[in-house]
């Protein structure tokens, strides 16, 4: 499990439909419920459908903390995948999460 005081195991979230789509805050908000898991979300800006697999290697990347009631949350500049990459390098948590939900 991903280290720290929490024993929980955490799953980070994240999509390819952005930070604000319906269907990533109600799993997020179901995960945060069951108080069973540490919740890390890691999504794009915006809607990245058409490019879910790419990643950004043109310009920089930027991350900013966004608010997600009972878990941490960044908003992506990137595409999924950049999303999912800086999740589990450790960029923006202190730890690999035990489970990736896309």
């Amino acid at each position: 499990m991903a280290g720290g005081d929490d024993d929980r195991p955490t799953i980070m979230v994240t999509n390819d439909d952005g930070i604000e789509a319906p269907g990533l805050q109600a799993l997020v908000r179901v995960l945060v419920s069951t108080n069973r898991y540490r919740v890390w979300v890691s999504a794009p800006h915006s809607e990245k459908s058409a490019v879910s697999h790419s990643i950004t290697w043109s310009h920089d990347l930027t991350a900013k903390r966004t608010q997600i009631t009972g878990a941490t949350a960044f908003s992506v500049s990137g595409t999924p995948a950049d999303c999912t990459s800086l999740g589990i390098s450790k960029a923006l948590f202190p730890s690999e999460p035990d489970l990736v939900d896309f």
